[in-house]
């Protein structure tokens, strides 16, 4: 049986691709969160697939070592890892940020995509298979004035992805970045709160959101290995996949 690991699954993006994994993917998946992971448990067994919830802060590095093995031991080997755990808390100008607030935003997106990625990567190397899809955003990709701790973490994944994918060239591993795009999560809504009281992310009024079954659909599309010869790339949730391969 297939099996993924889906860091960031209590709620909203990570849950969902959680439940795809399962419903559509055949994944029997392990969940990783620092909150409850009982509603996407459910969602997961209900697709008559396999749950394993694992309490875990991926800034821990002996804890992701321990969760990854755990993983292995009680559901099999790891396919599929998606580094989704994010934190957006550090919101203003950079020289009003505080400091400790500001680099755990940081630590939590690229430590634990860093941490979680080291830790599952050696037995799919020992297997030569797998696939790791990291959650990036195209705040990675533009300036994010009021919200610099999260646009520099979710650039870093983008370079980093790259960078794992062509140290993986030849071994039958495979790295990408996507967006899932503005998809109406906890973490949005709040920035939607903080435009109305400040006037800080103007390109959301208005702004349609999506659905984050597109999101499920491209990482069920990676999974697949369809993508493969696009190992490395940052893709976003509106990518037409086939588009891009005839133009790889």
């Amino acid at each position: 049986m297939s099996v993924a690991l889906v860091t960031g699954a209590s709620r909203g993006v990570g849950q969902e691709l959680a439940r795809a994994l399962a419903a559509d993917g055949g994944f029997d998946v392990a969940l990783a969160a620092r909150s409850d992971l009982g509603a996407t448990a459910e969602l997961v067994e209900g697709s008559g697939r396999r749950a394993l919830a694992l309490s875990l802060d991926v800034t821990d590095g002996p804890g992701v070592a321990a969760a990854v093995e755990r993983v292995e031991r009680e559901l099999g080997p790891v396919e599929l890892v998606v580094n989704n755990a994010g934190t957006d808390r550090a919101f203003g100008p950079l020289w009003k940020a505080d400091p400790e607030i500001w680099w755990a935003d940081v630590e939590v997106h690229l430590r634990g995509t860093f941490l979680v990625s080291r830790a599952a990567l050696p037995p799919m190397l020992a297997r030569g298979t797998g696939r790791v899809i990291n959650v990036a955003s195209n705040a990675g990709m533009r300036p994010s004035p009021y919200n610099t701790a999260y646009g520099a973490a979710k650039a870093a994944i983008i370079n980093l992805t790259a960078s794992l994918a062509e140290s993986l060239a030849g071994t039958g591993v495979h790295a990408f970045a996507i967006s899932p795009g503005y998809v109406l999560t906890a973490m949005t809504k709040r920035l939607l709160e903080l435009q109305e009281e400040r006037g800080w992310f103007p390109h959301l009024v208005e702004r349609e959101p999506l659905d984050p079954a597109l999101a499920s659909r491209l990482v069920l599309q990676l999974a697949s290995g369809k993508g493969d010869r696009l190992s490395g790339r940052y893709l976003h949730a509106l990518d037409d996949l086939d588009e891009l391969l005839a133009t790889a």
